[in-house]
């Protein structure tokens, strides 16, 4: 098996024509519009034209199924992007399973590229290009000659058989959406069972961050953003300014009714108090100053 075999195996694509394969064609195109053209109709031009209706009839139906496929394909597609997005961002967190993140990452990147490739294909088939049919032009110039039957048949024919490639086209990129739909949905099912695969190896991975230890870490962020340290700040203008007044207020009527009076202040001292030192010659001291004052100079 060549490599062309093993790649269209893994990743299904549309070998293009070759020049000789295009001579071919077009040779083969070329000699049945000749023979169409070249052929009488005279014996029974009813039951011709039947014919011809029916083989249009088969492509247009051919056209419908596929395009119906491509749309079909494409809703399911675009169901399976929000569960790429919740897998990869899930995957890329390190939120879910003891599987190895690079396994994940891998398997994931090449679902992503089925899913695109899918979808690729799918809008291409419903892409309106070399199709023909007959219309009302060429029923009228067909009524309009000397043998209408026989006329509206080579056209039906030959709208029939130059659409024909165009048809096969279609139908070529629908059956490669359907290949790579059937890929991308082995690799999601393949991704799904990653994770029990390893928890059931026995496996850890230790790069996984539990739900709890996301939350402590966006909890202590949360804090340290919006509590400031204060401990080392320095005070502020307005504190100081603040600090100034109230150090320079004067006292209130209260505060001055505790005060001691100059008579206070000037009375002789009290010898029975205990805490005063009295000598003999009257001269008193208290004996708390005195040793606080001691240990102060200790």
């Amino acid at each position: 098996m060549s490599w062309a075999k093993w790649l269209d195996a893994v990743f299904p694509y549309i070998e293009p024509l070759t020049a000789e394969q295009k001579k071919t064609q077009n040779d083969l195109l070329e000699k049945d519009i000749e023979a169409i053209r070249s052929a009488k109709f005279m014996d029974d031009g009813g039951q011709a034209l039947t014919q011809a209706q029916y083989v249009a009839a088969a492509e247009i139906e051919r056209v419908r199924v596929s395009e119906s496929k491509a749309t079909t394909y494409l809703a399911v597609l675009a169901a399976l992007v929000p569960l790429v997005i919740t897998i990869q961002g899930a995957t890329w967190d390190n939120k879910i399973g003891p599987a190895p993140e690079a396994f994940k990452l891998a398997i994931l990147a090449v679902a992503t590229l089925y899913v695109a490739a899918a979808g690729y294909h799918a809008f291409k088939t419903l892409q309106v290009s070399g199709f023909q049919r007959v219309g009302e032009s060429e029923v009228t110039d067909a009524w309009q000659s000397s043998e209408p039957l026989p006329r509206l048949t080579r056209s039906t024919l030959l709208a029939s058989r130059r659409s024909r490639n165009a048809v096969n086209a279609k139908i070529t990129r629908i059956k490669v959406t359907h290949q790579h739909l059937l890929r991308a949905f082995g690799a999601f099912i393949l991704l799904l069972l990653l994770d029990p695969i390893f928890y059931a190896s026995g496996f850890q991975n230790k790069s996984v961050r539990t739900s709890t230890s996301v939350e402590a870490e966006e909890s202590q962020a949360i804090r340290s953003t919006v509590v400031p340290d204060v401990s080392n700040r320095e005070p502020s203008l307005d504190e100081n300014s603040s600090t100034n007044k109230s150090s320079n207020r004067r006292p209130s009527c209260s505060e001055r009714s505790m005060l001691p009076s100059l008579e206070e202040l000037d009375a002789e001292p009290d010898s029975s108090d205990p805490n005063l030192d009295c000598d003999d010659d009257g001269h008193c001291a208290n004996q708390l100053n005195q040793e606080s004052n001691v240990q102060t100079d200790d």
